[in-house]
């Protein structure tokens, strides 16, 4: 026998309050310093795909050095900040050598406490507009074959593996 009549229920149904995600700002030159310790972070983890271990230190000031606005091109650095701390960030790299401008995601990182929550994706997306607006012609971003969640994260924003082979020389090889 089919039921009659809807039981009502005691508990009134309320919309959860979404919060309003926290805007990408760039950041200006002079707040640059701002995000050296989540660079530090991200070179500390990224050791574990290259075989070496240097100290947190060692990475501070012989490789990392001090962060500048420029070089001959234009470093524009996407943030997330939360309770007024940057937590996540999207170096892009945008120059011309000359055959039209190009632009580069050089680094993304989210402090780990804040993953899992749309931020790279958000500053990804906030690269590839900043792509447009400059009018880049292409744009490349590098990482680690071995770290599949940033493959699919870049692959997400629409950037596609090529057939062409990247070959690096860093120093101290034998």
């Amino acid at each position: 026998m089919a039921p009659t009549a809807i039981a009502s229920s005691s508990i009134a149904w309320r919309p959860a309050a979404v919060a309003e995600p926290a805007p990408v700002e760039i950041l200006a030159d002079d707040r640059l310093e701002e995000i050296r310790p989540l660079l530090l972070d991200l070179l500390v983890e990224d050791q574990g795909h290259y075989g070496s271990r240097l100290e947190r230190s060692e990475i501070d000031v012989g490789l990392l050095g001090p962060l500048r606005p420029g070089f001959p091109g234009e470093n524009v650095i996407l943030a997330v900040r939360e309770e007024g701390e940057v937590v996540a960030l999207c170096w892009c790299v945008i120059f011309d050598p000359g055959t039209g401008r190009e632009g580069e995601v050089a680094e993304v990182y989210v402090v780990p406490d804040h993953r899992g929550r749309g931020l790279a994706t958000r500053l990804l997306r906030r690269a590839i507009e900043l792509f447009q607006e400059r009018e880049v012609t292409f744009a490349a971003v590098w990482t680690h074959s071995r770290n599949p969640g940033a493959v699919r994260l870049y692959q997400r924003a629409g950037f596609t593996p090529t057939e062409q082979m990247v070959l690096t020389w860093l120093p101290g090889g034998d």
